[in-house]
C-alpha cells in the first residue's frame, strides 16, 4: 500500500477515489441519502463527539488572523459548533449549508448564543455563485465534493484576505481516500491531497498539524490549511 499511482495528479487522484466510493456508499453522490442521514444522525451530533469544543489551539491560529469587521463565509457549518467560536471575533458570518436537517440544529443551538442569525445558502459548495467575503472558513465538510481542485479554485476567488481549512486525519474521525489499480490498494488522507492540489494550483499555504483529544478520550491529528489568496 503506498500513497497513490505516480503516474496519477492529486487532483485525480480525488476524483478516481470519490467515483470508487460513490459504487460503495450511497451517500457520497446522492443528495437524497445524505439528508436520511443527517436527518437521523443531526439531532445527535453535539452528544456524541463534536470537534469544535477541543480545538481550541488550532483555532487559537485562525483567531489570530481575523479582524473585527470581518465578513466569514463557512461552508458546512453543521451543527455550528465553530460558527459560535468564530462568532465574537468578525462582524458578520454567512453560511454556506445544504442540509436542512443540520441546519434546524443550528439555528436551535444559535438561539442561545445572543446572536444575529447569520444568511444562510441553502446550496452545496459548487452550486454557490456571486460570493465574496474576507474570509473563508470550512471544517470537515468537504468528503462529498467531486473536483476538490475546482472547489480549491473556488474558495481562492471567493476570499479576499484568508481561506481556513480544518481536516481531521485518520480513522474514525476521517476515512482516507481509497482507490484499487492494478491490484494494488493506495490511501492518502484528505488533508494531504488537499494540500498537494493547492501545490497543484500553486496557491503557497501552510499545513499545521494539530493534536487533538476528543470527547471519548480518543487522540488524533486535525490540519489546518491556510493561504491568503
Amino acid at each position: 500500500m503506498s500513497d497513490r499511482p505516480k503516474s496519477m495528479s492529486a487532483s485525480a487522484f480525488w476524483i478516481a477515489a470519490w467515483e470508487r466510493a460513490m459504487q460503495t456508499d450511497l451517500r457520497v453522490s446522492d443528495d437524497t441519502e445524505e439528508e436520511k442521514f443527517w436527518e437521523e444522525y443531526a439531532p445527535l451530533y453535539d452528544e456524541r463527539n463534536p470537534l469544535a469544543p477541543y480545538a481550541e489551539a488550532l483555532m487559537d491560529a485562525v483567531y489570530s488572523q481575523l479582524a473585527p469587521d470581518d465578513h466569514i463565509l463557512e461552508v458546512g457549518p453543521g451543527t455550528g459548533g465553530f460558527t459560535q467560536l468564530l462568532a465574537p471575533y468578525v462582524g458578520k458570518i454567512t453560511l454556506v449549508e445544504p442540509s436542512a436537517s443540520m441546519y434546524r440544529e443550528f439555528h436551535t443551538s444559535w438561539q442561545k448564543t445572543g446572536y444575529l442569525l447569520p444568511e444562510v445558502l441553502a446550496e452545496k459548495w459548487e452550486e454557490v455563485e456571486g460570493i465574496h467575503a474576507d474570509v473563508l472558513f470550512s471544517a470537515n465538510a468537504v468528503y462529498r465534493i467531486r473536483d476538490m481542485r475546482a472547489a480549491l479554485l473556488k474558495m481562492n476567488q471567493t476570499a479576499k484576505r484568508h481561506v481556513f481549512l480544518i481536516q481531521s486525519i485518520g480513522r474514525p474521525f476521517a476515512g482516507p481516500l481509497s482507490l484499487t489499480c492494478s491490484d494494488h490498494l493506495y490511501e492518502q488522507e484528505r488533508a494531504v491531497v488537499i494540500a498537494e492540489i493547492l501545490d497543484e494550483l500553486a496557491i503557497q499555504h501552510t499545513y499545521r498539524i494539530f493534536p487533538v483529544e476528543r470527547k471519548n478520550g480518543m487522540r488524533h491529528e486535525v490540519a489546518l490549511i491556510h493561504w491568503e489568496p
